[in-house]
This record gives structure tokens, C-alpha cells and sequence, in this order.
């Protein structure tokens, strides 16, 4: 059976095209990527890397609450905690 999750993540971008993603809920979970689309795949496998053997998910903060500086941006990421567990079996 599949468990996907969605978390508000923060992409910060640090040089030209690259992003740095943290998500507020999940502290361990961060990543960067090369372009967005790859952006959103890295934060889809570190949400899921940390998230997919926990008994308790974390609250979801709603994304209108989320701080941001500068260029930074929140956005929604989804991940495959099923998909995960697979991986890591």
C-alpha cells in the first residue's frame, strides 16, 4: 500500500539554477538541486529518506506561515514513504 506524504519546503537558491531545500517540519531533511525539476526530485528523496520508518509524522505547518528571505520560496513536496521503505529494505 502506498504512504505519500506532502510537506511545505523552503528552496533557497544559492548560485545560478542551484537550490538549497529545507523543510521546517522535518530539520533533518535537506538537500540541493540543479534546476527546479531536480530540486523538487532531491527534496522528494530526502523527505522520504528520513520520513519513511517513523511511527509519528511530524505536524504539517501551513505553508502561508512560513517565513522566507530574499529569493527564497515555499512550495509543496511530496514523497513516497512506500517507495522509500522499499529502497531501504
Amino acid at each position: 500500500m502506498k504512504q505519500a506524504v506532502i510537506y511545505p519546503a523552503i528552496f533557497k537558491p544559492v548560485e545560478k539554477d542551484i537550490y538549497f531545500i529545507s523543510f521546517p517540519d522535518v530539520p533533518s531533511a535537506v538537500t540541493e538541486g540543479h534546476g527546479l525539476k531536480d530540486s523538487f526530485e532531491m527534496a522528494s528523496d530526502a523527505l522520504a529518506t528520513m520520513l519513511y520508518d517513523e511511527k509519528k509524522l511530524p505536524k504539517v505547518t501551513n505553508p502561508k506561515d512560513i517565513q522566507t528571505d530574499g529569493d527564497s520560496f515555499v512550495a509543496l513536496v511530496s514523497a513516497d514513504l512506500s517507495q522509500a521503505a522499499d529502497n531501504f529494505a
